[in-house]
């Protein structure tokens, strides 16, 4: 088997040769695992796309994620610099600071003047995205095309990160997250009008990511999740986005997983009701673990993760190791497990530490 195919009898629930290595590697690490920063990656996103996925390469990862940049045209129009130790947006017509970089956090571009909140559903309504098309001959999916395609040459699955469907879009639109959770309690038609826009931007990028060959799409939002929400909120409100946007992929011909932060141990017995071919994470800083996860969830979804992100910072490499083989032989070693990270791989993990969970997969 070479790892596109691997990948794929993981996700459909047939024998593997071995393990699949897939952890969650996002541009900051990557940067850092390549001898780049994570500064070049906010000058050029184009680069950050490229080097998500050479790191994965480099880790001898089974597959790699892609991911959309600005459209072509932010390149000329905008520019990325230093300004009193901050990384600035500047605007090249006007000169003007649009925001500055979130470097240590995720990257975020955090607006001088942010739009005002979302309060209405006539200002939801009037929200507009781009569509699969607009996304294509923009350019916005141009590096992410010609890192598919690299990667398939390799033989390596290749996942487009599709984008939030349910609270994360709430907390960017209303502007904070405790009224984007109090919405939920108060004004649940408000909630649900968000989300069904949300998911239908996602189904757009879903389908421009189709059309440059990506394998499978990666959904979901770190607030939806157990550590955050009910599991009564969550059937109400998430699932239903989940299973459109799962639906669009795979009537597109796509596999999707979903990602899942924190604890997701109270949501698990609704998990297959979105549809999905997978869920990552399996977290066990939040209390999760492969053994409990396969126990309730059986082999209906296949498992992605269960690897400390601590561990992958903090420990010895044959403590990585043995903390990776022991969630192999509780995800089971023929089918339905991915072994990966818990999470997003921590920015400075040791090179030696992201080995050693290498080595219990590839041997």
């Amino acid at each position: 088997m070479n790892s596109r195919e691997r990948m794929r009898a993981a996700l459909t629930g047939a024998k593997t040769d071995r393990t699949p290595f897939f952890p969650c590697i996002f541009t900051d690490h990557a940067c850092i695992a390549l001898g780049a920063t994570f500064e070049e990656a906010l000058v050029d996103p184009r680069l950050g796309v490229r080097w998500m996925v050479q790191a994965g390469l480099f880790y001898g990862c089974d597959a790699v994620r892609v991911r959309a940049t600005p459209e072509a045209s932010w390149f000329e129009e905008k520019e990325v610099c230093l300004r009193d130790s901050e990384l600035v947006q500047v605007d090249r017509r006007t000169g003007q600071v649009d925001g500055y970089f979130d470097v240590q956090g995720g990257g975020k571009l955090v607006r001088r003047n942010p739009p005002p909140p979302v309060t209405t559903e006539a200002q939801i309504a009037a929200i507009s995205y781009p569509t699969a098309e607009q996304l294509l001959v923009t350019g916005c999916l141009d590096t992410a095309r010609q890192m598919t395609g690299e990667a398939h040459q390799r033989g390596v699955f290749v996942v487009g990160i599709a984008g939030s469907q349910t609270i994360n879009t709430l907390v960017e639109r209303v502007g904070s997250s405790e009224e984007a959770l109090l919405l939920m309690a108060t004004d649940p038609e408000f909630v649900h009008r968000m989300f069904r826009m949300a998911t239908d931007a996602s189904i757009e990028l879903i389908t421009a990511l189709a059309r440059i060959g990506v394998d499978c799409v990666y959904i979901g939002d770190s607030y939806a999740s157990g550590s955050v929400i009910s599991p009564a909120m969550y059937r109400e409100f998430c699932i239903p986005a989940y299973r459109r946007a799962a639906d669009a992929a795979h009537a597109l011909g796509l596999l999707v997983y979903k990602h899942c932060c924190g604890n997701y141990n109270p949501l698990l017995p609704f998990m297959t009701d979105n549809h999905l071919d997978g869920m990552e994470g399996l977290d066990p800083t939040s209390g999760m673990s492969v053994a409990h996860t396969r126990e309730v969830i059986g082999d209906r979804l296949s498992l992605i993760g269960g690897v400390s992100c601590l561990s992958l910072l903090q420990a010895r490499p044959e403590q990585v190791h043995a903390e990776a083989l022991a969630c192999i032989a509780a995800g089971g070693t023929e089918g339905r497990f991915v072994l990966g990270s818990a999470c997003a791989v921590p920015r400075y993990t040791p090179v030696e530490n992201m080995r050693a969970l290498a080595r219990a997969a590839l041997g």
